[in-house]
């Protein structure tokens, strides 16, 4: 048995999808850490409180999270403070499953999750289409994400089941995958 925890990490809307593999379904959700005038430390400290809440009431023994950036100087598309927060969220997460002595944590890189989740698409393709593509896998899966946030966490959580080579419940009657109405 074991509870995997898994994250879309963000300072305005971090999505996270808690599963017990004893349990059909995972609990799911986002949390806000802050605002544009939360600082760096503060989003951190939020993050820490969201993640000692849910170890709490249900210790996880392994977590994923998607990589914060790709971190190529040449394909950067965000500012130094966005950087700076979202390393930081992450040496954040990697900080507290050591504190707290966590199995197994990593970070998968975007193109690799969703590949697995959504599958495979054009160049070009735009993130707010990957975002409605995770919203629609989800939907078909059987979840109802609230955000765009929830169904990527959703979808990082279904990654790591392959890669522990588990066959979650909302897997097992899938014979073929459905394609996306958005897609192509």
């Amino acid at each position: 048995m074991s509870t995997i925890l898994a994250l879309d990490l963000s300072k305005s809307s971090t999505g996270f999808a808690l599963w017990d593999t004893a349990a059909s379904r995972p609990v799911s959700g986002t949390w806000l850490l802050g605002s544009s005038m939360t600082t760096t430390g503060q989003a951190c400290i939020n993050l820490h409180q969201r993640l000692n809440d849910l170890y709490s009431v249900s210790p996880f023994d392994t977590v994923i999270y998607e990589s914060p950036l790709n971190l190529d100087s040449s394909k950067l598309v965000t500012n130094a403070d966005t950087t700076f927060l979202l390393i930081g969220l992450a040496v954040h997460v990697d900080s507290f499953c050591e504190a707290k002595r966590v199995r197994k944590y990593r970070c998968v890189n975007q193109t690799t999750w969703r590949r697995h989740f959504i599958g495979s698409m054009k160049r070009g393709t735009k993130t707010v289409q990957w975002k409605a593509y995770a919203m629609e896998r989800c939907i078909q899966l059987g979840f109802r994400p609230a955000k765009h946030d929830e169904a990527e966490a959703l979808g990082v959580l279904d990654y790591m089941c392959e890669m522990e080579g588990i066959v979650p419940p909302w897997r097992r009657d899938e014979v073929l995958r459905p394609p996306l109405s958005l897609a192509r």
